[in-house]
């Protein structure tokens, strides 16, 4: 089971520096993208998907983010579709 920590685009704000930011932490901090955890990125977010919950739970804290559960994934998916 996967646990996913959604990081919102702020348009005010400098999106390029904080994602450059956030993808660096979690590199430095979880290693490259594989082995602990994934991401991908959306026009509305960026989402980086833990293989563990404690380390979602580590990036949840430190970039003040969301973590969003399978049946909210699952809603949001199938609202898309319709």
């Amino acid at each position: 089971m996967t646990t996913t920590v959604r990081i919102k685009w702020d348009r005010m704000l400098g999106n390029l520096q904080m994602w450059n930011s956030a993808t660096i932490w979690a590199v430095e901090y979880f290693g490259l993208p594989g082995s602990r955890w994934s991401g991908c990125a959306n026009v509305e977010y960026m989402e980086f998907v833990f293989k563990d919950s404690k380390d979602a739970l580590v990036m949840s804290l430190r970039w003040n983010a969301p973590i969003v559960n399978e049946q909210e994934s699952t809603v949001e998916f199938v609202g898309a579709r319709l």
